[in-house]
């Protein structure tokens, strides 16, 4: 599982003992197709990884976004403890891993360079999002 876990953005800076420590707390959901995965507004208590399959994400009932394998959501609910501001639905059966909400905390409590390392990840991801958002306008 962490090769897996390895090949997702999010967790590719990680080494090969902070991959094998997030893999110990991750488990494998499938989810059918039109099966929701995340719902809007509920509160967070995990992150799911798209290991494959595509899902659409939906914010008050419109499809934002298209999220496949590599993809990470729920991550900054995850983070923040605030409700999530989207949500996802399975176009195609979606195979996940999920990491849940304490098991998480407690990982970034008590390893700091995982924490450094998600931290710098999530940073890379915020930029290309100003990037994009900046083609916009």
């Amino acid at each position: 599982m962490a090769a897996i876990i390895h090949a997702i953005p999010l967790f590719s800076h990680l080494g090969r003992t902070e991959l094998r420590a997030v893999a110990k707390l991750c488990y494998e959901e499938t989810y059918a197709p039109e099966q929701v995965i995340l719902k809007q507004l509920d509160e967070a208590q995990h992150l799911v990884a798209i290991v494959q399959g595509t899902a659409r994400v939906t914010r008050d009932g419109r499809t934002i976004a298209t999220v496949g394998p590599g993809d990470v959501i729920g991550e900054i609910a995850l983070i923040d403890g605030l409700k999530r501001s989207a949500g996802v639905v399975a176009e195609t059966e979606v195979d996940g891993l999920i990491l849940h909400r304490k098991a998480f905390r407690d990982l970034l409590e008590t390893s700091p360079s995982i924490a450094m390392k998600l931290l710098l990840a999530q940073t890379a991801r915020l930029r290309e999002a100003d990037k994009k958002l900046a083609a916009l306008g």
